[in-house]
């Protein structure tokens, strides 16, 4: 079976370990907080424009907006204060109209729109229950509005309340200790509750060996997997811990100073310990004889997290019964069947909304960035979904789009299109959506990450034409929701993506994730990495984690470039290249002396979609000396083996190593880098490409004809003639042929 390593590992990791430490030691490392511990206290605030993503309006038919936010499990929050400001439209009435806000469905307050300042800013400040947040919490505005005192017409374009997106929610939170519990990972360093980017130091000896680094790099990419679209960083620190939650990798004979007294241990050893200095921080400590033992180590933390528990767990054994397939990474869609929304939702109510206008409902899709679609390609979505019918009918419908690219719409009606009408029925096993309309999706709009979107749109009968017209009417919500069994078919396609194309590295982990264990990856690093570049391998491999949901526990590690040459694998190359890649038309050199050299192509930055030429090479070679920080993101065939890629990290000294890895973690900066070679300044990103091109993948040989001669249309036509003439000449032939078998027959 597919996940029979969990019976592996069920069986390969022992009890919890008795702790093996001194009395000393125990209180130097396994402290916990006392009276005199001062519990650290934090101050964080939360704008409710980023919150709400996007605008924060309320009016007559969306009188109520709902804001989300979490807490950590290790914070209490001991104050919570809403600073609100607020802008009423000139026509509310103030002694009747007013702001409430909800926390959890609790009222806090009530905020008023003051009567002698119509239509300019307000601000007021709320304290909220802070005994009421949990870790998950959900705060409510909510618009009471009246324009007048009768005959009032709830859609009225005068009911309005601007809410400022500067706005804050201000949380003062204190610190919890914790309990050495493994079986609560991968909290308390990662809370899903927690929108913040993840951000664990790792602490490791001066001058760690390769094994321990790859140890480093597992654990990181695990890691990945839960911080997803969150982001991730990973700071490194030799010998000492910062007063944070830390990863500690120590092996029997290299080890971080501070833990020169520990105990050793007699296999890999999983271990959850306070912190030296602060009780209310902890350490994660990846154990071995070894640094085998330590990649071991990782590979059980990754692999069988569910089966950890106490304070410390010595890891025996783990097996991989199956290898990994391309192109199955648990966050991708697979591409050989159709795939039910079931299978992609993150939580039960997320198709689902209410309201008089409802919600868009939004469906992430993340697909492996070389899948081949070309021309009028179209990728088949069917889609179901139920609505309660409409007041009118005219003018309601169902608005479909993909990345803000309008699809499709679907008219609802007052019978209820997809709703059966032969009384109510349980639906077990039957088709009770009624017809599912079928949805060409524009395939070419797809990329590595994707979001459909469903917005229901109601057309509403409200007010009268005369005050003697006029009649009360009790708005009622809508409720709308798209079926889990609709599908998308991404299936038939090919694989098949132009090189280089370093924006599929930076959104997709591509071509590294193409196998989502890595097991197809080197990775080459210095012979003596420093604490910026070993964080940048970190956060690289933590990021190809969040972008395939599947810790890399089978990526292999080097510092000498000559195992490329023997390891058929794609290679991610940190701090520099060796003299026989000097020479590629793509390579950037940087040195650590200032001097920088570029060869620059002068159509560098080709169009999007433009299949351009097979190369596009240098025409000119600049080489400069200049002081400020200047990093590169290269990528190249390989030299070493055919449809192999080369992907490098160039960052010679300290001050460029730290621009490189705040570059790759702004989201903003990376939708700038694209092409095969990408210059990182504090001035921001430029890229393009230089260079041959080169495929990965495999198309049948008509698709490959066609697709490679589409950018020569001289050379299609001439094709095309050539074809007709053959045609012509054998139609000729064979008419010949039969005229002759005529004539024969007539002379007999």
């Amino acid at each position: 079976m597919r996940y029979r390593w969990l019976l592996s590992l069920l069986l390969a990791i022992a009890l919890p370990a008795q702790a093996q430490t001194t009395p000393l030691e125990e209180a130097s490392l396994y402290r916990a907080a006392s009276a005199d511990d001062a519990a650290p206290v934090t101050e964080r605030q939360l704008r409710l424009g980023e919150s709400a993503g996007g605008e924060l309006e309320l009016s007559g038919l969306t009188p109520a907006r709902q804001l989300e936010f979490g807490i950590r499990g290790d914070r209490l929050v001991t104050q919570a204060t809403l600073d609100l400001r607020y802008t009423p439209s000139p026509s509310l009435l103030g002694e009747v109209s007013h702001l409430k806000v909800y926390l959890n469905d609790d009222l806090m307050g009530t905020l008023p729109l003051q009567a002698d300042a119509p239509g300019k800013s307000q601000r007021a400040q709320l304290d909220l229950d802070p005994r009421l947040i949990r870790d998950f919490n959900r705060l409510r505005l909510e618009l009471v509005g009246h324009y007048t005192n009768i005959c009032e017409d709830p859609s009225h374009t005068s009911i309005w309340v601007a809410i400022n997106g500067a706005s804050t929610l201000t949380l003062r939170e204190q610190a919890l200790p914790l309990g050495n519990d493994l079986s609560r990972l991968p909290r308390p360093f990662f809370y899903p509750r927690d929108n913040a980017a993840l951000d664990i130091p790792f602490v490791m000896p001066a001058e760690p060996s390769p094994d321990m680094q790859r140890a480093g790099g597992i654990v990181a990419s695990w890691f990945g997997t839960h911080a997803d679209w969150r982001g991730q960083h990973f700071p490194v620190a030799f010998d000492a811990p910062p007063k944070q939650h830390s990863v500690v990798l120590a092996s029997n004979d290299q080890r971080p100073d501070f833990l020169a007294d520990y105990p050793e241990v007699d296999g890999p050893t999983i271990e959850l310990i306070g912190h030296p200095d602060s009780p209310y921080a902890k350490l994660l400590l990846i154990l071995g004889r070894d640094a085998d033992d330590l990649v071991e180590a990782a590979r059980a933390l990754a692999l069988g997290e569910v089966l950890l528990r106490g304070q410390s767990a010595s890891v025996e054994a783990v097996d991989t019964l199956e290898p990994r397939f391309p192109y199955d990474a648990p966050a991708w869609i697979p591409t050989d069947r159709p795939v039910s929304f079931a299978e992609l939702i993150d939580y039960p109510t997320q198709l689902q909304a209410d309201g008089m206008e409802p919600r868009p409902l939004n469906l992430d899709l993340r697909i492996p960035p070389d899948l081949f679609v070309w021309s009028d390609d179209q990728v088949d979505l069917e889609l179901g979904y139920r609505y309660t019918p409409p007041s009118v009918d005219a003018g309601s419908r169902l608005d479909v789009s993909i990345n803000n690219q309008y699809l499709q719409s679907f008219p609802l009606t007052a019978e209820g299109d997809n709703a059966r009408s032969n009384g109510f029925q349980v639906p077990v096993l039957q088709d009770w959506l009624g017809r599912q309309p079928r949805v060409d999706i524009p395939a070419l709009k797809l990329g590595a990450l994707n979001q459909l979107r469903f917005d229901f749109a109601y057309a509403n009968r409200v007010g009268g034409a005369s005050p003697e017209e006029c009649r009360t009417v009790v708005p009622v919500p809508h409720r709308v929701s798209i079926d889990e069994q609709s599908t998308i078919d991404l299936s038939g396609f090919p694989h098949y993506l132009a090189m280089p194309a370093l924006r599929t590295f930076t959104n997709a982990g591509f071509p590294f994730s193409r196998l989502a264990d890595l097991s197809q990856t080197l990775v080459v690093t210095p012979e003596t990495p420093s604490a910026s570049e070993l964080s940048t391998l970190f956060d690289s491999l933590g990021r190809i984690g969040a972008q395939t949901g599947y810790p890399g526990v089978a990526v292999r590690l080097t510092d000498d470039w000559s195992d490329a040459r023997d390891i058929d694998a794609d290679v991610l190359a940190l701090g520099g290249l060796p003299d026989s890649l000097a020479d590629h038309e793509s390579v950037l050199a940087l040195g650590d002396d200032a001097r920088s050299r570029l060869r620059i192509a002068s159509s560098g930055s080709p169009r999007p979609g433009d299949l351009g030429s097979e190369a596009n090479p240098a025409d000119r070679e600049v080489t400069v000396s200049a002081h400020g920080s200047l990093a590169a993101l290269v990528g190249m065939p390989s030299p070493y083996h055919d449809e192999r890629s080369v992907v490098a990290m160039l960052a010679p000294r300290p001050a460029d190593q730290r621009l490189l890895n705040d570059t790759l973690n702004d989201p903003a900066r990376v939708a700038q880098i694209h092409g095969s070679v990408s210059l990182f300044r504090d001035s921001g990103v430029t890229s393009q490409r230089v260079g041959e091109r080169y495929y990965v993948g495999h198309l049948s040989w008509h698709q490959w004809l066609w697709y490679h001669l589409s950018a020569y249309p001289g050379w299609i036509a001439v094709i095309a003639g050539l074809a007709v003439l053959l045609a012509a000449f054998l139609l000729w032939r064979i008419l010949r042929r039969i005229a002759a078998r005529r004539l024969d027959a007539g002379k007999e």
